[in-house]
């Protein structure tokens, strides 16, 4: 049975052709899905060997620093989230929404030294075992995140890396010279491999799951439909996180968010001149004056933050292996 519709129109007008068979789409997101977990690499590296340089300091990792930040790992019992440019840190980090949704968790950490890492052909260091979710796997997929930055607890008295508090999906990693997660030399998956005898015509039927009867416009139809559909989910995302950070900076008022997404999608240039330009609308910060104490003798919002802080400082030595102050404050305010 067709699968396609097409319909001509008049002389010099472009030929349409329309998938209709819904079976033909269930089985290119399926695909596409196959795909995309191919091209993710489930183990990344999270610390790189050696004197590592970041911009915001510098710190080692060496055979006992990477044993002890397995130790705590291990000792800490729990997955440790990979993040969205460290938003689970709060305080300056914090999203517009104050949400910090999981890019990923990862599930098992291990150290590869110089030796290793040259026998099996990859960079030596700490690397993690992850668990994506499907949203990043495609951010990942479609490159609109490249690179991977962890929060590191370095102990001061050597500078050695000894735990992770949390690892971020951003394209502006603090590690000097950090490898992407995906390398450019792996290949995508749609392509056809140099040395494969498979013709490519016949590489895409059954990547598409169509079977020897479909045509080539069917294939190309296909293939079109899907790569459309992951430009649009990957322009989707982008003009969100303009939004966001627009409204992180304060430059949109909750009012506007519909009509700036609307520009975004339609023309990111634009947006981007808008926002360049655009003054400061929404205060940035806490406005609101320190709160008493409730009738019970509690305390509530500024109080609350100030006890926190306090608890914080006066554990520092126990508790910055584990967290920052903000991310302590924040989950205290929970």
């Amino acid at each position: 049975m067709p699968n396609h519709e097409t319909t001509k129109p008049p002389a010099g007008g472009m030929i349409r052709i329309r998938v209709t068979d819904e079976r033909a789409v269930e089985r290119m997101v399926m695909e596409s899905s196959a795909i995309i977990d191919s091209i993710v690499p489930e183990r990344i590296l999270v610390a790189p060997w050696g004197h590592v340089k970041t911009s915001a300091g510098s710190f080692i990792v060496d055979e006992a620093s990477a044993q002890a930040t397995i130790d705590a790992f291990a000792a800490h019992g729990t997955d440790v989230p990979v993040d969205y440019e460290h938003q689970s840190l709060g305080g300056a980090y914090s999203s517009p929404t104050g949400q910090a949704p999981a890019a990923g968790w990862i599930k098992a950490l291990s150290v590869v030294g110089p030796a290793e890492a040259a026998a099996q052909g990859i960079e030596p260091g700490v690397w993690a075992q992850v668990e994506w979710t499907l949203d990043a796997r495609e951010k990942l997929a479609t490159r609109s995140y490249r690179y991977v930055s962890p929060v590191a607890l370095v102990r001061r008295t050597d500078r050695r890396l000894v735990g992770l508090h949390s690892v971020a999906l951003t394209n502006k990693p603090a590690i000097v010279g950090m490898k992407p997660v995906i390398g450019s030399a792996v290949r995508p998956a749609l392509l056809p491999d140099p040395g494969d005898d498979a013709l490519p015509d016949a590489r895409l039927r059954a990547m598409l799951h169509l079977d020897e009867s479909a045509t080539e416009d069917i294939v190309l139809v296909a293939a079109a439909e899907r790569l459309a559909a992951l430009e649009h989910a990957s322009a989707q995302r982008d003009a969100e996180d303009r939004v966001a950070d627009a409204a992180g900076a304060g430059k949109l008022a909750a009012s506007q968010r519909d009509w700036a997404m609307s520009l975004a999608l339609r023309d990111p240039g634009e947006f981007e001149r808008w926002r360049a330009a655009a003054p400061v609308v929404v205060p940035l910060g806490r406005l609101a004056p320190p709160d008493a104490r409730d009738p019970d003798g509690s305390v509530s919002g500024r109080s609350a933050e100030i006890a926190a802080r306090s608890e914080y400082r006066s554990n520092r030595a126990f508790l910055e292996k584990l967290c920052s102050e903000d991310a302590y404050v924040k989950a205290a305010l929970r």
